[in-house]
């Protein structure tokens, strides 16, 4: 029952992303590969001859979304040889005067483009029913799938369910057991409804909840924490009833990656530069790096100065988070700076304290005293 179906299932793409903390021209790239992984999904459904295209909530960062934004968005999705179905999510709701009501919208949407706007059932092609859930609203306190049950759309043919949320029996490890969950899912819902696929948003990293359903994640990444976001889902049934084969397939620009080390001695600060010399793909490589340790003042400029100055340049960004690395002040540093005239009497005060300011910030300015010393010797 049912004809066969090869699709995709994505989401969560945010396109209009400011990633405001990534500045200048490394931001304006990161946003603009969103844009380049619409057109990359595109190559998929040609390689792999897929029947459509399901963006599972999410589509843009929000409605405020810039016209040039939304007209490159209209290209990457009208390039693509299929019909490809949006369901708006949270953070791109059906609220009244949303993006997809507007008359930007009506006049210059692609035909290939269709905004699963209702709960009612829709065609995807021949022998498949698509069953959505969109949100009309930012934050649903219930089930937004309570209208989804065996007795919605026939059940002879491949049924694809919608819907972007939560599911707390999956995400409790991830979030916490009593962490509220807006947008909620349950987790028998395929099973509940009948389903035959069902594909979910609003987690950003690949995820299986069961045989039948999926989180796509998002297919580029928009923070460090993600857990394995770059792909899209490319899945396959054979008729009404079979059990799905899903295959990821990564579209990704960017890999957002997370390192940690501690550094206390020179040979901890060698060992951390060769780490990012040899750091595989740095052009296409958003870094958090985390330091933690304790330092004296000339190993601290060193740090700077030779290893993460220079890991930067190579990194398309770099950021680091340095709250558990502690610089402190050893004579022999004092030393060296008490022959710089002006700037040893300033270390002197620094180093002696001065009346109102926290220990910790005439460290840093201990820190970037030496650094300055150092870079003008």
């Amino acid at each position: 029952m049912g004809t066969a179906t090869r699709f995709i299932h994505t989401a969560d793409w945010q396109l209009g992303l400011r990633a405001h903390f990534i500045p200048g021209e490394a931001g304006a790239v990161v946003r603009d590969a969103r844009l380049r992984t619409v057109q990359r999904i595109g190559t998929l459904v040609r390689d792999f001859a897929a029947d459509f295209v399901v963006v599972a909530g999410d589509v843009f960062e929000d409605h405020e979304i810039k016209p040039d934004t939304l007209r490159k968005a209209f290209d990457a999705m009208g390039g693509i040889a299929a019909p490809v179905f949006l369901l708006p999510g949270n953070h791109d709701p059906l609220t009244p005067g949303s993006l997809y009501q507007s008359e930007r919208w009506k006049r210059e949407c692609p035909a290939n483009v269709r905004v699963l706007d209702s709960c009612a059932p829709v065609a995807a092609c021949d022998g498949v029913v698509l069953l959505p859930c969109p949100l009309f609203e930012k934050h649903a306190l219930g089930d937004v799938t309570d209208h989804l049950s065996a007795a919605l759309g026939p059940l002879d043919q491949v049924r694809v369910g919608v819907a972007h949320g939560g599911i707390k029996e999956v995400l409790a490890g991830f979030h916490g057991e009593e962490a509220p969950l807006l947008n909620a899912i349950p987790a028998d819902l395929a099973e509940r409804a009948r389903l035959d696929y069902l594909a979910l948003g609003d987690w950003h990293g690949r995820l299986q909840v069961d045989e039948r359903t999926w989180y796509s994640g998002t297919p580029e990444a928009t923070r460090f924490k993600e857990r394995d976001p770059g792909s899209v889902l490319l899945v396959e049934v054979e008729g009404r009833g079979e059990a799905p084969l899903v295959t990821p397939e990564e579209v990704c620009s960017f890999r957002w990656k997370q390192l940690e080390h501690t550094v206390s001695t020179a040979e901890d600060l060698a060992h951390l530069e060769r780490v990012l010399a040899d750091y595989p793909g740095k052009d296409r490589t958003l870094l958090e790096l985390t330091l933690k340790g304790v330092l004296d003042v000339e190993l601290s400029a060193r740090l700077e100065v030779e290893v993460l100055a220079r890991a930067r340049d190579r990194f398309h960004f770099m950021r680091t988070r340095d709250e558990g690395l502690h610089v402190v002040v050893r004579d022999e540093g004092l030393e060296e700076l008490g022959r710089g005239g002006w700037i040893g009497k300033v270390a002197k005060r620094l180093r002696e304290g001065v009346v109102g300011v926290p220990q910790e910030e005439s460290a840093q300015a201990l820190r970037l005293l030496y650094r300055l010393h150092k870079e003008v010797a």
